[in-house]
């Protein structure tokens, strides 16, 4: 324990400096967020602004308490223990030596002499084959067909600009838009395009990935009435190489 808390006492410095770091960060995306919920058009993209603005103080809630912990165990709970484990222990004022006796060597044994053996050569192993296939592309799995994607397929390889076709009509409709879901950010998707007017078996939108890194990314179709409600939207997973 008092390990511990003297290696969180060495490296306060550090812990703090870290926990500034991420408070930075976390103070950019909580104004990133802020800037989002003020600026957007639809109804649903201000509710995911407000939930990325509320979890993101909560995770400054836990750094201050990280912060507020490390504080304490470096200047209060270090310091008392070290208190408790100064007492010294007395030593004994008389050493008694204990005679033993000193074992006799056994006599030496033969040294066994070493037939040599010849080795087996190694059999030589057949070169392997590595099969290359291609991935398999599957359709869209859409429950609603109202908002559904066409193309591209999940699995599909994704190089430059790709065009996303379907159809965003149901009853009572308003808007519908595209976003992508990338591995950087596995919890925040990002708006890329999407319109007012309904679209049956056409184009919905194109998705520029040129500047992504390599990953899976997953593109979802979201289409709302006006009533501010929407079915299940259509989700579908690409590859960028």
């Amino acid at each position: 324990m008092t390990v511990f808390l003297q290696f969180l006492a060495d490296y306060a410095a550090f812990i703090y400096g870290a926990i500034a770091i991420v408070a930075l960060y976390l103070i950019r995306r909580a104004l990133m967020a802020r800037r989002e919920r003020t600026s957007a058009i639809f109804p649903l993209e201000r509710e995911v602004a407000a939930a990325r603005t509320y979890r993101t103080f909560g995770i400054a809630i836990l750094l201050l308490a990280l912060l507020l912990a490390t504080w304490a165990a470096a200047n209060l709970l270090l310091p008392s223990l070290q208190h408790m484990e100064g007492v010294v222990t007395p030593t004994p004022d008389l050493l008694v030596l204990i005679d033993t006796p000193t074992p006799t060597s056994a006599p030496p044994t033969a040294t066994p002499t070493i037939t040599p053996t010849t080795k087996p050569r190694p059999t030589r192993k057949p070169p392997v084959v590595q099969s290359t296939h291609t991935p398999v592309v599957q359709p869209p799995q859409c429950p609603n067909p109202g908002a559904a994607i066409a193309s591209p397929g999940n699995g599909q390889i994704a190089e430059g600009e790709l065009s996303i076709t379907g159809t965003a009509s149901i009853d009572g409709f308003q808007f519908y838009k595209l976003e992508w879901l990338g591995p950087a950010s596995p919890d925040q998707w990002n708006w890329f395009a999407g319109s007012e007017h309904p679209v049956v078996g056409s184009v919905l939108g194109v998705l520029n990935t040129s500047g992504f890194a390599s990953g899976d990314y997953t593109i979802r179709l979201v289409v709302v009435d006006k009533t501010g409600n929407y079915p299940t939207p259509c989700t579908v997973q690409i590859v960028v190489p």
